[in-house]
Formats: structure tokens, sequence, C-alpha cells
């Protein structure tokens, strides 16, 4: 039986096989080749290698009227697109395609295929996606299709009106006052600084993790966002990820944000207390290298749970810091900066909300000038 979208097979020996497209004769016909395993995964492996070597090496395109979707796919993916986007982009692209899209559509040829093979496709994912999620595949598969009809692979782009689930935007988890304060109360009397600065710097837990004392002016109180880590799955590798340092989310996300002094000298007691080492990232893990942002993740979780406070993650910290700009009047286009957004729209659609707090001092102004 096949794994649908990989074209792995369970063979009636007890061996996995394989099957890859290695060129096409000259009427267009594909020529298969196979590998074979004993274990599904050993299979999976070493077929990425093979499939990312073979576009890697070749411009080759096979004509127009016998591509199928999964020929272009590979090809937008691996020549078009990968040169361009980071690791953990390409891994993201790579899984959805392979998830999501490829079992739907990878034999079809891409000039074959209709707005209702979309539609589909749509129609049963939505039963297992979660409508976000559903949202991030149609768009890179209208990404794919709309780089094909821009070369003049296709006629037409098909991915048109497709029907997607309503995105039901929840507003995100904010810390209460008297919530930041008993977190704040139980980080400084830990020393665990890190928790700290999210709440008052609004660092993605990546851009925390990467931190470099190289990037903190403690003089001038100024800290300067220019790494960040992120875990991404090995490739071919089941269950296995690996810690990627490298540059912020995008260009927006390269910036310098202001401190509060208090936490200025909090991280210069740090410095010195840790000035035998010679380690240059802020907040160490494993081996002296970079934190894991899971390892962060955990233990915000496990501190907020001792202090009875619910639903918190590292991205909680992050939201509470521009809830409480935003309620003290600092307009979107600061907070977009401090943020890293690529534009004050993203920050207004992020947190066009209000907290209770806010709703009932509001309501309060509205009483008293009754």
């Amino acid at each position: 039986m096949a794994r649908k979208g990989e074209n792995i097979y369970l063979r009636k020996d007890g061996r996995w096989e394989g099957r890859y497209i290695k060129g096409r004769n000259q009427n267009g016909k594909a020529i298969f080749g196979s590998i074979y395993g004993k274990q599904y995964c050993d299979v999976k492996k070493r077929l990425i290698i093979i499939k990312s070597e073979l576009y890697r090496e070749s411009d080759l395109r096979p004509p127009k009227n016998t591509r199928t979707f999964y020929d272009w796919g590979e090809y937008w993916l691996e020549k078009i697109i990968k040169p361009h986007i980071k690791a953990g982009t390409y891994s993201g692209y790579r899984r959805n395609l392979e998830r999501h899209i490829y079992p739907f559509l990878m034999e079809i040829l891409i000039t074959d295929i209709t707005s209702e093979d979309i539609q589909e496709m749509v129609n049963a994912l939505q039963v297992s996606l979660a409508p976000a999620t559903l949202h991030g595949v149609c768009r890179l598969l209208k990404s794919i299709l709309n780089s094909a009809h821009e070369k003049g692979i296709i006629p037409h782009n098909p991915f048109q009106d497709i029907r997607l689930p309503r995105l039901n935007r929840k507003n995100p988890r904010v810390l209460t006052y008297q919530e930041q304060k008993k977190v704040e109360q139980k980080v400084l009397k830990t020393g665990e600084v890190e928790y700290l600065l999210c709440l008052y710097t609004g660092l993605r837990v990546g851009e925390l993790c990467a931190l470099k004392w190289e990037d903190i002016d403690v003089e001038n109180a100024v800290l300067h966002v220019r790494h960040s880590v992120q875990r991404i799955p090995v490739c071919g590798e089941k269950n296995k990820t690996v810690l990627i340092l490298g540059t912020p989310k995008s260009e927006a996300s390269l910036r310098d944000i202001p401190i509060p002094y208090f936490i200025s000298k909090v991280l210069e007691q740090k410095r010195k207390a840790e000035s035998a080492s010679e380690n240059e990232f802020v907040f160490r893990g494993r081996n002296d290298k970079c934190r894991d942002p899971r390892t962060m993740q955990q233990r915000i979780t496990s501190i907020c749970n001792g202090l009875d406070i619910a639903g918190v993650h590292m991205h909680t910290l992050r939201h509470t810091f521009a809830t409480r700009c935003l309620e003290k009047n600092i307009g979107y286009e600061v907070l977009c900066e401090f943020l890293g957004h690529s534009s004050p729209k993203v920050t207004l659609s992020h947190y066009a909300h209000c907290t209770l707090e806010t709703k009932r001092e509001n309501i309060e102004r509205l009483i008293s000038a009754v």
C-alpha cells in the first residue's frame, strides 16, 4: 500500500520501496527509479536526499504538457524559492507540500488542475486542520500556481473562488496587572531576568534565546536584536529536530530596543557574576550554547503554574508587553518598531482588542461623566 504523496510502498517481501522520477523519455513519459530499505524512515530519508540532488544538479524541465504538479512543486521549492528563504521557512513549505498538498495533486498534470480539484482538497483538509493552518497551506499552493502562471507553464491560476473556512481570531492571552506583578516578583527573586526582559521588550522567544552580550549596550540601556534561534525538523529524520542560529524573522525584526534601567542593572550584575566565563550568549543552554526555546517555554509554564496562573507561554509575555504599551497610549507605529512587525497594519491586526481592565476603566469613566 502506498503512502500518499510520497511514493513509498510496503512490498510483499516486507521491504519498503521508494520511487522517484529520475528523468523523462522523448515522449515526456516519466522514467522512475527505485530505492529499497527495511525501514520506512530510512527510505524516506534517502528519497528526500535523492530528490534534492536531482533538482539541485539539473535545470532540465519536462515538456509543459506533461509536467505534473509534483514536477513543478519540486522545481519551485528547490530552484526558485529555497535560495531566498530561511531554513525554517523551507522546512515548513516542504512539510505542507508533502503532508497536505501532494496527496491530492502530485500526479495531476499542472495544466489540468482545476478550481474543483483545489476545492476538493480544501474540503478534505478542513476536517483535520485548524482554519489558520489550512489558510497557510492554501497560501503556499496559490504562490506555487502563481509562479507557474508567471513562467508561462499554465495559462491562468486555477486558485479562483475557493471557499475557505472562516478564521476565528481569538484575543491573545494577556497577563492581568496582578498576574504580571506576581511573575515579576518571582523571576526577580530567582534571578531569571530573561522573562523580565521579555515582559519589557516584547522579544520573540527565538530572539531572546539568541541574545549575545555584544547585543546589549548596558551603559546606554539599549538592546540590539540581530540574531534568532529556531528549532526545525532534520530532513528525512522522523521526530528529529535541530537548533539553527540565524537572523531574525525579517528585515523589520532587526531593531534596537531601549530597555528599562532597572533591567539594565540586573543584566550588568549578571554579566559581572559570569565574568569568568567566556560564553557569548546571555542566556546559556547546554554546553554553553544558546538556550533552547523549548526550555524557555517549559520554564515559564512551570513558573506560572506554581503561581496559579494558567494558560501562559512565552508569547504571552510578548502579548502582555504590547498590550501594556497600548494601554499607556503608545502608538501603533512605535509599537510596530518595538515588536519588529513589517508594518503598523500587522500590529493593529494582532492587538485591536481591549483587556478587561481597560474595559472596566472606560466603564468607570462613563459612569463618572453621568
